[in-house]
C-alpha cells in the first residue's frame, strides 16, 4: 500500500427488530459456550441437513484432505453426521479461492474495455465479462455499469477510467474479494453487505483507499488527480490518511488530498425542491426549474432511462437553478438534481419521473404575429414545414384552452391556410400539430389574433356660404378620430390642409377663384385607418367684381 493512500472502512448496519436482536444474542452466547475464541480470519458456517465434513471440505475447502484438521479444530466426534444448526469454524486460508469475472450490465455512449494483455474492445454489449487486470474507460456523456459476483453494483461516469486489480471468490461461500483502482473521473457504488470475513470490496484512488462493507457512496478523483472526494449516502465510512482517522456518516462527505489527513466531514447539501414538474412533457425546449440551494455553487443534472440510474442517458453541470431539457427520444425518464458545494462535494439528489412525448415536433407558427389585430378581410395563417410531417392539423378556438374549437382542419399538406367567413369580432387562438404515420405529435405553441370590424368609408356633406365652408359626416364610434384632407387637385398631391379632428365636422374659409377637393376617413383608437370617403368638389364663391366691367361695356354699346 502506498504511504500517501487513505484507508476508508465502511460499516453498514440495519436496525434490528426485537426478535432479531434476541436471536443474535442467543447465537453469540452459544458460540461463546461451544467454540474457542473466534479469529477475525475465520469463517463461521452454519450446518444444514445432509452436511458432513467430507462433502463440506470437498465443496468449500482448497483440499478435501483438510477434513481431519477441521474435525480437530471443531472437536467433532462424528464427522459423518453433523448436527443441523451447529457451527463450524473454518480458517480463511483453508477456503478455496477462485477467479470470478465481473460483467457489464449497462452501457451508454463511448465505453472502451482494455484487456490485461492490451487488447482493446470498443463494441461492448450487456453481459460482456470483465476479468482481473482489465480496464474500463468512458468518453464524454458516457457511462458503464458493472455488476460483481456478490451483486455489488458500480457505475463509472463520463471521462472516467478504472482498472480491476483483483476479482475472486471464496468458493461457494458467498464471500467475494473485489479490488479496483479509480484512475480518474467519478463513480457511484451500491455494495452488498459483507457475507463473511473473506468479503472485501476496495476502491483505490490516487489519494485514498475505500474499504466497503455494505453501503452506498460516491467517489471522485479531481482533474489534477491530487485529491479525492468521498460522499456517503448510506452506512458509515472510516477514512484513514496520514496516520489520522475520521468517521464519515451517511449524509456527510470529505475531501482527501494526497499526503494529507482527511478534511473534517461536512454535511452534504440537501436535495433541491423542484418547481412545477409535469407528468408529461410535450415540447422539446421545456425548461425545468428547481430552488436555489444555499451553499451551492453548481448543480449536477442527471437523466436516466431507469429509476436506479444504472447508466446515465445525459448529465450536465450548471451554475443556474434551471435547465432546458435536452433533445432526447420520446420515452420515460428519471431526472436527478443535486447541489455541489465550494469543495466540490455533491449533495443529496432529488429525483422526479417525466414522460417525454414531444415528437413528431410541432411546426413553428409564422404569421400573423401573435396578438395581431386584423380587420375586415380573410386571415391567412402560416407555419414552417417539417421533414417528419405527413400532414398537419390546424385548430382554431375562441379560448386559449381549446375547449371551444371553432374550426378543426385535418390533412393539410402546405404551410398555410386562409381562414374565411370568420368575421365576428373577438380574439381567436390557433395551433398546428404535425401528423406522422397517423400519429399526432404535441400541439404547437398557441398563438392568437384579434378580429375587429373594418371601418366604413366616411362620406361628407358640404355646405357653403359666401365666407365659409362646412364639411360634416355621420359620427361613428365615440373613440374614432377623423383625418380631413383638402387639396387643390383631385389626386391630393397639392395638399392645402391635412388635419385630425375629434368632431364629425370641420369648417374653413372660402377661397376665391379656386376649386378645392375634400376627403375624410376614420381612424380607430388603435391607429387603424379606414378607407377614404368620396371626394367632394368645393366650388369657389361667385365674385361680382369679375363681371362688373364686362356688363358696363355691354350696356354702353346698347345705349349707342
Amino acid at each position: 500500500m502506498e504511504a500517501n493512500h487513505a484507508v476508508i472502512q465502511v460499516n453498514h448496519s440495519t436496525p434490528a427488530t426485537p426478535m432479531r436482536h434476541l436471536r443474535s444474542l442467543l447465537v453469540t452466547a452459544l458460540l461463546m459456550l461451544v467454540l474457542p475464541p473466534v479469529s477475525a480470519t475465520e469463517w463461521i458456517y452454519t450446518v444444514v441437513d445432509g452436511d458432513n465434513l467430507w462433502n463440506f471440505s470437498e465443496k468449500y475447502l482448497d483440499s478435501v484432505m483438510r477434513f481431519e484438521k477441521l474435525r480437530k479444530l471443531n472437536n467433532i466426534k462424528n464427522p459423518k453426521r453433523l448436527q443441523p444448526g451447529s457451527w463450524l469454524r473454518v480458517p480463511m486460508k483453508w477456503i478455496r479461492s477462485n477467479a470470478v469475472p465481473a460483467r457489464i450490465v449497462g452501457i451508454q455512449g463511448q465505453v472502451q474495455l482494455t484487456r490485461a494483455d492490451g487488447t482493446q474492445l470498443s463494441s461492448l454489449v450487456t453481459g460482456t465479462r470483465v476479468h482481473l487486470g482489465d480496464s474500463l474507460k468512458t468518453g464524454p456523456k458516457s457511462s458503464v455499469a458493472v455488476l460483481f459476483a456478490d451483486n455489488t453494483a458500480l457505475t463509472l461516469h463520463s471521462h472516467g477510467e478504472m482498472r480491476f486489480d483483483h476479482l475472486s471468490a471464496h468458493g461457494e461461500t458467498g464471500m467475494v474479494d473485489s479490488r479496483l483502482r479509480l484512475l480518474k473521473g467519478r463513480l457511484q457504488t451500491r455494495v452488498r453487505p459483507s457475507a463473511g470475513p473473506g468479503s472485501r470490496f476496495e476502491i483505490y484512488t490516487p489519494s485514498a483507499i475505500s474499504a466497503v462493507r455494505g453501503t452506498e457512496y460516491r467517489a471522485a478523483v479531481t482533474r489534477d488527480g491530487d485529491a479525492s472526494n468521498i460522499e456517503v449516502l448510506e452506512g458509515k465510512v472510516e477514512v484513514s490518511a496520514a496516520q489520522q482517522q475520521r468517521l464519515v456518516e451517511a449524509g456527510f462527505g470529505t475531501r482527501i488530498v494526497k499526503g494529507e489527513a482527511p478534511a473534517a466531514p461536512v454535511k452534504l447539501l440537501p436535495p433541491p425542491e423542484f418547481s412545477h414538474f409535469p407528468e408529461v412533457v410535450r415540447q422539446i425546449d421545456w425548461q425545468m426549474d428547481w430552488e436555489d440551494l444555499e451553499g451551492a455553487v453548481n448543480y449536477r443534472i442527471e437523466i436516466s432511462g431507469d429509476q436506479a440510474f444504472t447508466v446515465l442517458t445525459w448529465d450536465q453541470i450548471t451554475a443556474q437553478s434551471h435547465l432546458t431539457f435536452p433533445e432526447l427520444a420520446d420515452s420515460k425518464y428519471w431526472i436527478r438534481v443535486r447541489g455541489i458545494d465550494r469543495n466540490g462535494l455533491e449533495g443529496k439528489g432529488r429525483i422526479a419521473a417525466v414522460i417525454l412525448d414531444a415528437r413528431p415536433q410541432a411546426p413553428l407558427s409564422l404569421n400573423p404575429p401573435d396578438g395581431a389585430v386584423l380587420r375586415g378581410s380573410d386571415t391567412e395563417l402560416q407555419w414552417t414545414l417539417s421533414d417528419d410531417a405527413d400532414s398537419y392539423l390546424l385548430e382554431i378556438a375562441t379560448d386559449e384552452q381549446f375547449t371551444q374549437i371553432a374550426h378543426r382542419i385535418t390533412g393539410l399538406q402546405t404551410g398555410r391556410y386562409r381562414v374565411q367567413n370568420m368575421r365576428m369580432p373577438g380574439i381567436y387562438y390557433w395551433r398546428v400539430t404535425t401528423i406522422f404515420e397517423n400519429e399526432e405529435g404535441p400541439p404547437g405553441v398557441v398563438r392568437s389574433w384579434q378580429f375587429r370590424p373594418a371601418l366604413e368609408a366616411v362620406d361628407s356633406t358640404i355646405t357653403t356660404t359666401d365666407d365659409e365652408v362646412t364639411a360634416s359626416w355621420e359620427p361613428g364610434d365615440s373613440a374614432h378620430r377623423y383625418q380631413v384632407q383638402i387639396a387643390l387637385d383631385p389626386d391630393f398631391k397639392e395638399l392645402e390642409t391635412d388635419r385630425i379632428s375629434e368632431q364629425s365636422e370641420i369648417r374653413f374659409h372660402q377661397m376665391q377663384g379656386q376649386v378645392r377637393y375634400l376627403r375624410v376617413r376614420a381612424i380607430a383608437k388603435d391607429g387603424y385607418q379606414g378607407p377614404w370617403g368620396s371626394i367632394q368638389r368645393i366650388e369657389p364663391p361667385f365674385d361680382q367684381s369679375v363681371w362688373t366691367v364686362p356688363v358696363l361695356f355691354i350696356l354702353g354699346l346698347l345705349v349707342i
